[in-house]
């Protein structure tokens, strides 16, 4: 049995449960670490390192952690750093692909997913809507838009993943001088421990005075919304970028106040959705967060696979 409640429960002679806060398996898999994934008590978890690391840095709390164990095969997924997807086998496989980008993104590979028998997939972006330009095209186009503005500019995405893909863009197109909110600043300390990327941003606290200038500002999504940062911007005549692949739609712009917007994601859109399932050819595929039951109906009309979204504590399969 398959079921979402706490996370997702996977019931075969063990119970695997992924990406839980607070339910107990017989083992528990963490797929990355991101705050709505991380298993918030004090059992050990399966995780690769740098997973365990990054939450470690992000909770405070020390991470226990295997990167092996029986059953369990690990795969980096692309999403963000020490991300994997995992898969399992236990009577047959079953492959949980947590957060996933399919695409090759600044210094991320994308998932490279092995056959399964059954398949949980995300479906963040799992509608039509959500297609996106390719990652070398997004980039050109930040290029250009930076060169083309010279007044400060403000930028902003998720502290741990986009902020830092953000800052290897910009790195790598300009030497303006870079400056970091301090939650990026803290993410970037974090990642840099934990990989070979190098950050040159500096403190948001300390270089204000970068920003009155041609500075770029890179700080976490919440903080495009605040009163404070929003009239120091103006009062620097700053412009606002927002990085999502939600850029898709123009929604986006006016929810942030954003000048501008790039479709930048760590999440596979809707065609890198469908081709994973493609290259996984399961016989059975349960979808998960985001447009679940659209894409679950989509595989299942229009590609013939057994495909049917999870439902927050059913009971049993009947209950689809």
């Amino acid at each position: 049995m398959i079921r979402e409640k706490d996370g997702i429960h996977i019931e075969r002679d063990r119970l695997y449960v992924a990406d839980s806060r607070n339910s107990k398996g017989d083992v528990n898999i963490v797929s990355h670490a991101h705050f709505d994934h991380l298993h918030m008590d004090e059992n050990k978890v399966v995780c690769s390192e740098q997973t365990a690391q990054l939450a470690e840095a992000r909770t405070g709390n020390k991470v226990s952690f295997t990167e092996k164990t029986e059953n369990i095969e690990l795969i980096p997924s692309g999403h963000i750093i020490g991300s994997s997807a995992a898969l399992i086998e236990d009577g047959e496989k079953i492959l949980y692909t947590g957060d996933f980008s399919a695409e090759d993104r600044a210094y991320m590979k994308g998932f490279q997913p092995p056959e399964a028998d059954t398949l949980i997939i995300e479906s963040t972006y799992g509608i039509p809507a959500y297609r996106f330009p390719s990652h070398s095209e997004v980039k050109s186009r930040i290029a250009d838009w930076i060169e083309s503005n010279s007044q400060p500019l403000f930028l902003y995405g998720y502290s741990l993943g986009k902020a830092q893909k953000i800052q290897s863009i910009v790195q790598e197109v300009t030497e303006r001088p870079i400056v970091a909110h301090g939650a990026v600043e803290k993410m970037n300390e974090a990642v840099e421990k934990v990989s070979d990327q190098k950050f040159r941003a500096k403190s948001y606290t300390d270089n204000k005075d970068l920003l009155e200038e041609n500075g770029i500002f890179i700080g976490p999504t919440r903080s495009a919304r605040k009163d404070s940062m929003n009239s120091f911007v103006e009062k620097v005549g700053g412009v606002k970028a927002g990085f999502s692949g939600w850029a898709s739609t123009d929604s986006y712009m006016y929810r942030g106040g954003y000048d501008e917007t790039f479709v930048l994601s760590d999440h596979a859109d809707f065609d890198g959705l469908v081709e994973t399932v493609k290259r996984v050819d399961p016989e059975k595929v349960y979808t998960t967060h985001g447009f679940d039951e659209a894409l679950a109906g989509y595989l299942s009309r229009e590609l013939g696979f057994n495909a049917k979204a999870l439902k927050k504590n059913q009971t049993s399969l009947t209950d689809f």
